[in-house]
């Protein structure tokens, strides 16, 4: 059975060989690599934070459609760029397989990419399976080949045909990963290298696998005369129709894009109000101790009995020619060493009082100018990364959120491993914590909790670190945590739904990820925000 597929024994004399046209060549990697950029680009669809089932379900066919299409296009235009000395046919049923199967390894590969958090080993057997399709796919547009020949393959040929496609799906998977998780301002430059390379390890697929095969003529040699389209003229009506599908997709995909880029900047502008609003209540919470410091400075200075100086200054003045006789004989001088006792023990302590107000309300007016200097570095336009210590970013979160303030009672327990300062964006790092910080405070104001307890805590995990906000506040429904980053979703009464999506958009921009783990109602909730670790 091996020998009908295999040429195991030496290449006869009367092998058939064929030349390739060049510019067909050229036209299949064009295909192959627009489609890889479609694909990469509807990756990043799949794994937008405000997808719902059914947009994931409508990206994954389309998707599929779109990605396989181009796949499917590049093989069969790599075949008819193979010439040979005879009229070549293709069967209609096995060229419908072959598309079937392209389309349903893209499905499969797409699927395998829509989760927000992968694991290696499912993207490591991910990629076995969708090599072996595209492999799959390859043979079997092979066999719908309709020659006088018998088509057999070199078994060391087919072998490394079959590593080539499983090393571009490998790539293909890895690269599609890598281009979400990169910044902005790097993702297109790493999609568009991403299509080159996935475009030139699939057409490797394809021409080693061509290469593998060995051409002899049939014991039936009748002629083949069906008439059959120009081999060019198919190439471009099948590359043409590829780029109306791949276009289409990539039309829809810009535009979502475009949609998602005005809904993340209407809800950083909310969520940017939002936190206005809280620095404006904060500052308000610290403005209500100085006014009661400020009062109290004001009543003890009003109600002070250092005024009975001035009595004591006159009657001084009155006796001061017979000052001695005075203090002996008459009754207000013979009290006044006591009374002068009795006012310097008061003086002191009301000394005291003043001094300790006082410096609360210097602590209180610095608290003010700092909230306001770390509001002003919010406001900047995020976008430009600086090295900064994340336990002073924590400390600016926190100030900022104000959940620090006495009469909120919340104990705040700060668990940081020790890192390097860190190479990131400041702004989008403080949104995300003072928004988490924010919430965490509402839920626990809201719940009546007697021990109101929020855990921060750093981990360094080698090539990133994580910051996790745990509180022991309400809890989150189970059935609610895959809604929790969704666009306009909010469990609060007031909410608007705009800071916890900002938020996890924010974190995929700088390259991480932002998750939420609850036991359920009643047992607290616990934000982790994973980014990479690029220290100096």
């Amino acid at each position: 059975m091996l020998e009908n597929f295999f040429q195991l024994a030496p290449i006869p004399a009367d092998q058939m060989t064929g030349w390739y046209d060049t510019r067909l060549v050229a036209l299949s990697y064009i295909v192959a690599t627009f489609a890889s950029y479609i694909a990469l680009d509807i990756t990043g669809r799949l794994r937008d934070i405000s997808n719902t089932k059914s947009s994931i379900v409508l990206w994954l066919c389309g998707g599929a459609l779109a990605m396989g299409a181009g796949i499917w296009s590049m093989h069969f235009i790599g075949m008819l760029a193979f010439k040979m000395d005879m009229a070549m046919r293709y069967d209609p049923s096995w060229t419908a397989l072959s598309m079937v199967v392209a389309i349903a390894a893209s499905g499969f590969a797409l699927y395998m990419l829509k989760y927000k958090t992968l694991q290696y080993t499912n993207i490591f057997f991910g990629g076995i399976i969708l090599g072996l399709a595209i492999a799959t796919m390859h043979y079997a547009g092979m066999q719908a080949m309709e020659t006088n020949m018998k088509i057999r393959y070199l078994p060391g040929l087919f072998t490394l045909s079959i590593a080539v496609a499983l090393f571009a799906s490998e790539a293909a998977l890895w690269l599609a990963i890598k281009s979400t998780q990169v910044i902005p301002s790097m993702r297109l430059r790493l999609k568009l290298v991403s299509a080159l390379i996935m475009g030139a390890a699939i057409c490797g697929m394809h021409y080693t696998g061509m290469a593998a095969a060995v051409f002899t003529p049939s014991m039936d040699m009748t002629s083949n005369s069906a008439s059959t389209i120009n081999p060019e003229i198919l190439s471009i009506i099948v590359a043409t129709v590829t780029f109306i599908i791949l276009g289409v997709a990539f039309a829809v995909s810009t535009y979502k894009e475009s949609v998602n880029q005005q809904l993340l900047l209407n809800a950083r502008q909310a969520g940017m109000a939002e936190v206005a609003a809280s620095v404006l209540h904060n500052v308000g919470n610290v403005l209500n101790s100085v006014n009661v410091s400020s009062n109290l400075i004001s009543e003890k200075i009003d109600q002070s009995k250092l005024a009975d100086l001035i009595t004591l200054k006159s009657m001084i003045k009155e006796n001061k020619h017979n000052f001695g006789k005075f203090l002996q004989e008459d009754p207000r001088g013979v009290h006044l060493p006591d009374f002068l006792c009795s006012l310097s023990d008061y003086w002191e302590k009301e000394q005291k009082l003043i001094s300790s107000e006082l410096k609360m309300l210097s602590r209180s007016v610095e608290h003010i100018r700092s909230i306001i200097a770390t509001q002003q570095d919010l406001s900047l336009i995020s976008g430009s990364e600086q090295v900064v210590s994340i336990a002073n970013v924590i400390e600016e979160s926190i100030l900022i959120s104000g959940i620090d303030h006495d009469k909120y009672a919340v104990h705040i327990n700060k668990k940081l491993d020790k890192l390097n300062p860190v190479l990131i964006d400041k702004v989008k790092l403080l949104q995300i914590l003072v928004n988490l910080l924010q919430n965490a405070k509402d839920v626990l104001i809201e719940s009546k909790q007697n021990d109101k307890t929020i855990v921060i805590s750093v981990k360094n995990n080698n090539d990133h670190f994580i910051i996790s906000i745990q509180d022991n506040g309400p809890g989150i429904p189970k059935e609610l945590l895959s809604k929790i980053f969704g666009y306009g979703f909010t469990t609060k009464k007031n909410g608007h739904g705009f800071g916890l999506h900002t938020s996890a958009i924010s974190a995929t921009e700088m390259g991480g990820a932002l998750k939420v783990t609850s036991e359920g109602t009643g047992k607290g909730a616990t934000f982790i925000l994973q980014l990479p670790y690029n220290y100096r």
